[in-house]
Order: C-alpha cells, then sequence, then structure tokens
C-alpha cells in the first residue's frame, strides 16, 4: 500500500498504466459490484417481499423504483460534485448514505420506512458508475472509454449474479432482512477500500466553463447544461438510455422474475436460476465486449453503428421472448441479454463528446435520463399488470399486455435514433459532432 500512497502525494502520470491502473479500476469495480447488488437483489427477493409486506405489483413497482427515485435525484448533484471535488471525495461520501439505507431497510417495519430506506440506498450509490467514468476521462486514454465502460459492466453484472441464484441459496437461512444486513456491511468495506486507494488528487480542467464572450458561468446554472442538453449527441442517444437502458433496468432488477413465475410458471427457485444465467450471458457479453471492440474499430465499424445495429437486434428477441412462450424462450431472453449489454455504450459516446471539464455533469445528466426511465418503466410495467387485472384480463396476458407497450416505446426511441439525422439535418454522425463550449 505505501508505495500507491505516495503516488496520490505525488503528480500522477497520465494515462495511468500498470499497477496503478488496475488499483484505480478495481476500486471503481468494486464499489459498481456493490450497487448493481443492491439494484437487482429485488428480482429475486419478490415473492418474500410481497408476501410479508402483502402488497400487489404495482406497490412492489414502486418499492424497487424507490431506489431509482433516489439514484435519479442524486444525479445533478452528483455531475457538480464529480466536477468540483472529483470522483474520490464524491463517492466515498455518498456510499455513507447506501450503508445507512440498507440498515434502515434491515430493520424496517413499514412501507414507508422501506421506502425510505431504499431511497437512500439509491442515492447512495448513484455516483458508482459516474465516478468511475470521470475518472477515465481524466485519467486514461480517451480510445480506451468503450472498453473500460464494458470492463466496469463486468463487476456490475457480477453483482447481479450474486444477487441472483446465491442470495435465493443463503435467503432461507438469513432471511430477505438478513441479505441487506450483509449488502450493508460489504458496502462499509468498500468505502474503506476507496479511502485508501483512490487517488487523492484530480488531474483535470477546473470546473467552469468559458463562453464566447469570455465571461465565466456558474458551475450550476443554465448556461452550464444548455451545451449539453441541447448537444445532438446527447438527443440522438436520449432514447438509448431513458428507454433501451432504463428499461432493460426495470426487467433485469425486478419484472423479470415474476414474469418468469406468473407467465412461464417456474417456482421461485427455478426463476431465480433463470435469472442467474440471464445474467452469465450478460456478464460474458461484456467480456467479449470488453476484448472485441477495439479490435471492430480497427476494421472501420464504429461503436456508434455497433450500438445502432445491437439496439435494433434487441427489439425482434423481446418481441419473441415476450410473446413466444415455448421451449425456445430462455434463449430468446438469452439474445436479449447479448444485444443489450450494448446499451452502455451510449454513455461513452456522450461523455466523449465533451472536454474533461465536463465529464461529471454530462456523465450524470445522461444518467438522469436514464433512471428517470427506468423508474418509469419499472413503475409503469407493475401499474399496467394490474390494469389488465382489472380489466379482465388472467395474470399471464396482463403480463403481456404490458411487455407489449414497453416494446412499443422502445421502437419508436429506435426510430428517433436511426431517423433524427434525416428529419433534423443538424443531427449528423454522433461520433464525429462534438460540444461546442
Amino acid at each position: 500500500m505505501a508505495d500507491f500512497w505516495l503516488s496520490n502525494k505525488q503528480a500522477l502520470e497520465i494515462p495511468l498504466i500498470g499497477r496503478q491502473a488496475f488499483k484505480v479500476f478495481f476500486c471503481f469495480a468494486f464499489a459498481y459490484f456493490i450497487s448493481y447488488s443492491f439494484r437487482s437483489v429485488n428480482a429475486v427477493l419478490s415473492p418474500e417481499l410481497i408476501n410479508d409486506l402483502e402488497i400487489s405489483s404495482g406497490e412492489l413497482g414502486l418499492l424497487s423504483s424507490s431506489y431509482l427515485i433516489g439514484f435519479g435525484l442524486a444525479q445533478i448533484p452528483v455531475g457538480v460534485l464529480l466536477d468540483k471535488y472529483g470522483p474520490r471525495i464524491t463517492e466515498i461520501s455518498l456510499m455513507i448514505f447506501a450503508v445507512v439505507g440498507a440498515l434502515l431497510f434491515y430493520s424496517a417495519d413499514n412501507f414507508a420506512l422501506l421506502f425510505a430506506g431504499r431511497m437512500l440506498i439509491g442515492v447512495g450509490v448513484s455516483s458508482c458508475l459516474m465516478s468511475a467514468l470521470s475518472g477515465f476521462r481524466s485519467w486514461y486514454p480517451i480510445d480506451k472509454q468503450p472498453q473500460l465502460t464494458s470492463a466496469m459492466l463486468i463487476f456490475g453484472t457480477s453483482g447481479a449474479l450474486f444477487a441472483s441464484a446465491p442470495v435465493r441459496i443463503i435467503l432461507p437461512y438469513i432471511g430477505w432482512r438478513g441479505v441487506f444486513l450483509s449488502l450493508a456491511m460489504i458496502c462499509a468495506a468498500s468505502i474503506v477500500i476507496l479511502y485508501f486507494f483512490l487517488p487523492v488528487k484530480t488531474p483535470k480542467e477546473k470546473p467552469t466553463i468559458w463562453i464566447s464572450n469570455s465571461n465565466k458561468v456558474k458551475l450550476l446554472s443554465w448556461e452550464s447544461y444548455r451545451p449539453i442538453l441541447t448537444n445532438p449527441n446527447y438527443l440522438r442517444l436520449l432514447p438509448v438510455g431513458a428507454i433501451s437502458l432504463g428499461g432493460f433496468i426495470a426487467l433485469q432488477t425486478l419484472w423479470l422474475g415474476p414474469w418468469l413465475i406468473n407467465v412461464m410458471h417456474y417456482t421461485s427457485e427455478k426463476s431465480s436460476q433463470l435469472i442467474f444465467w440471464f445474467n452469465a450471458v450478460l456478464l460474458i457479453t461484456y467480456l467479449i465486449n470488453t476484448f472485441f471492440l477495439p479490435k471492430l474499430q480497427l476494421i472501420g465499424v464504429s461503436t456508434f453503428s455497433f450500438l445502432s445495429w445491437m439496439t435494433g437486434i434487441s427489439l425482434v428477441a423481446q418481441g419473441a421472448a415476450f410473446f413466444l412462450h415455448g421451449p425456445l424462450n430462455i434463449f430468446w431472453w438469452g439474445l436479449y441479454a447479448v444485444t443489450s449489454a450494448s446499451f452502455v455504450l451510449a454513455q461513452s459516446l456522450v461523455i466523449t463528446s465533451f472536454p474533461i471539464s465536463h465529464s461529471g455533469r454530462v456523465s450524470t445528466t445522461y444518467n438522469v435520463a436514464i433512471f428517470i426511465g427506468a423508474s418509469l418503466m419499472q413503475w409503469g410495467i407493475g401499474y399496467f399488470i394490474d390494469k389488465g387485472i382489472e380489466w379482465g384480463l388472467a395474470v399471464p396476458e396482463a403480463f403481456t399486455l404490458s411487455m407489449g407497450l414497453y416494446l412499443i416505446i422502445q421502437a419508436l426511441g429506435f426510430t428517433w435514433l436511426i431517423l433524427a439525422p434525416k428529419f433534423l439535418p443538424q443531427f449528423y454522425d454522433s461520433e464525429n459532432v462534438k460540444a461546442k463550449l
């Protein structure tokens, strides 16, 4: 530890290489592992939560989305904190809230406290990926950004794997409350790792914006965010984040489990096993993307083109998974896992369109859209399931109705991604347009 501790006090050599690059990456990756475990665990715990708390599908969606609400509300402040104080202080400070939230969820005896605890968890882990992306933008070569983003998702998906079959195995022994107590302890350990091994100093531009008349703009103001929110890259890729990735989060972290139980009629144990394999396929795909994305770029396949193709194929995979309930159903869910692994690349495409001084605000502003979308989809799927039942549909048909509506929304978002340059000429190739600040 001593040699690394000294490096914190000295000027960092940019870009990071060797042991120091690995240590910094591992700090971020372990914290993201915890974040994704918190995010995904309700998909496995949903039967116990429904039975113990006597809640409906809509209420379960609302409880689970409280994480996303807290996560989303924290994003704008997180962006400002990242650009002002750097990833280390920001991530450590916020993860304390995650520990408090997990302990509150563990000890809560009513819905309001459970909701508050899960919202605090969302606030606490809200900077885990964004701190990493901000640090990567400052400390690693720009051509490595998509590869590093995919590598982070390997650890995130490992957290989802941990929150599936392994949690189901230990659940009879410690209960769902014990699961959250254990996650609180692991989260505390992550804070210690971040404190000792992340670089103290962040070698980046000063957190201000300079506009054409040379007047300095406040960090938290409309003029600070206007170049981000009106940038062609940001707007063109917005549906991928808010609808495709947001909806994927809603399915992966909650509704896949109830869908397997209520539509395919699997047991809770079988459902948790299938969720484990779904996340395993996702993990393997992230590994493949990490190693092969640079090779695709060498042969002329851009990250944007790859993302567009995968987003389109995912619509086909979901349509088959939602409506074809035969023996190949699991194959279609697996194909959805493979194609959805590309959605996160939209974040790196957006971030690299802006200078380093904007990395925190850009990453978190885009993440706001993702988690607003995830929260709305998570709640909306449950809402239309309940509505379908009210309208006289059987539970499986109500699920099919809700999933079908989500698929239509995705198709509209994909149409915007592909056709935006034709309808609005100022929208040109996402990898060529750069922010003019």
